[in-house]
């Protein structure tokens, strides 16, 4: 079983190194631990600080984020037409130098190989010094589902 680095720091809160796994797995028992945990904890010789015993456990730490992951959950607006990313456009602006306007905009990201509907929005931005002034003109196409 594998275990998170803050989950086994928060369940050795109040620790008085030196300690050994026996000590150490009773305080993290005390802490809220579960068994698993307490039993890998079990198994560490004395350590004399959260380093050494984060050592010990190398093996058994990196587990999976307790809550989830967010990412998969992740909401996105509904614009009622063509939306992008922030860093979608971005990558298609590569190589922008600025001031530009949209129809420059426009034929850049092309260039870059952006598809018809971010060339379509580009063309409609005016004079821009840099890519916030882009961006600020395309806001309410940004932030709809990557690739809708």
């Amino acid at each position: 079983m594998a275990f998170q680095v803050t989950e086994v720091q928060r369940v050795l809160k109040g620790a008085d190194y030196p300690m050994d796994g026996k000590q150490l797995a009773a305080l993290a028992k005390k802490n809220g631990a579960g068994d698993d945990l307490v039993g890998a904890l079990k198994g560490v010789g004395k350590a004399n600080g959260p380093n050494e015993v984060m050592k010990e456990l190398k093996g058994d730490l990196g587990g999976s984020t307790p809550g989830g992951n967010k990412s998969e959950h992740r909401e996105y607006k509904e614009t009622g037409q063509p939306a992008f990313q922030v860093n979608e456009v971005q990558k298609y602006l590569k190589g922008a130098d600025y001031p530009m306007d949209g129809t420059e905009l426009a034929a850049l990201a092309e260039k870059n190989g952006a598809g018809d509907d971010l060339t379509g929005a580009l063309k409609g931005v005016g004079r821009a010094n840099g890519p916030n002034e882009v961006m600020k003109q395309l806001k309410e196409h940004l932030g709809g589902r990557p690739g809708a």
